[in-house]
């Protein structure tokens, strides 16, 4: 897979020192209170695994599965809800993870789909905020990084559903992505 990185945009050690500096903001947020996470499958799940492992009291967890990009670099329309969480969140201090805002449609669409049911706080938290592609008034209260226009993988992201495991986040050398369209 290394060989189809062109470069490294946040390595292991800025990943690291950042979900170091997230997990004391959210112990301190969260404290005494009674917390669900409700995690954006499938790009959250590495951002989402090392983070709460950093937790040192007992979070509710769930998942939605939403879809907007489907195989290209550039959303694809609606964000459609493939499965909806299963828990109970009413009158529950909720936090939506994904692993990154981009036109903001699936975060916009999430949030609105979980404020019907109720929860007493709703917040979302992003390892990688791309505001210059916003087309939606909707912006995290917990951020990583902000990221320029290149489309990035790893730590969660993909392309075409490869390179979720590498240890960092990177642009793909462009023939990558011409190769995948033959």
């Amino acid at each position: 897979m290394e060989k189809d990185i062109a470069r490294i945009v946040i390595d292991e050690a800025q990943i690291r020192n950042k979900l170091l500096e997230l997990s004391r903001t959210l112990i301190h947020d969260y404290k005494g209170r009674e917390w669900t996470i409700i995690a954006i499958l499938n790009g959250s799940l590495i951002f989402l695994a090392d983070l709460i492992r950093l937790i040192p009291f007992p979070i509710r967890l769930d998942t939605i599965d939403a879809a907007t990009y489907g195989e290209s670099t550039f959303p694809q329309g609606e964000t459609r809800i493939i499965r909806q969480f299963k828990i109970d969140i009413e009158n529950k201090h909720v936090l939506v993870i994904d692993d990154i805002v981009d036109t903001g449609n699936t975060l916009k669409r999430v949030l609105e789909d979980i404020k019907k049911y109720r929860p007493k706080t709703l917040k979302s938290c992003v390892l990688l905020n791309r505001i210059s592609r916003r087309q939606y008034d909707v912006s995290p209260e917990y951020c990583c990084f902000d990221i320029g226009d290149d489309y990035v993988v790893g730590y969660g992201l993909d392309y075409n559903n490869k390179y979720r495991n590498l240890p960092f986040v990177a642009v793909l050398k462009d023939e990558c992505y011409r190769r995948e369209g033959t």
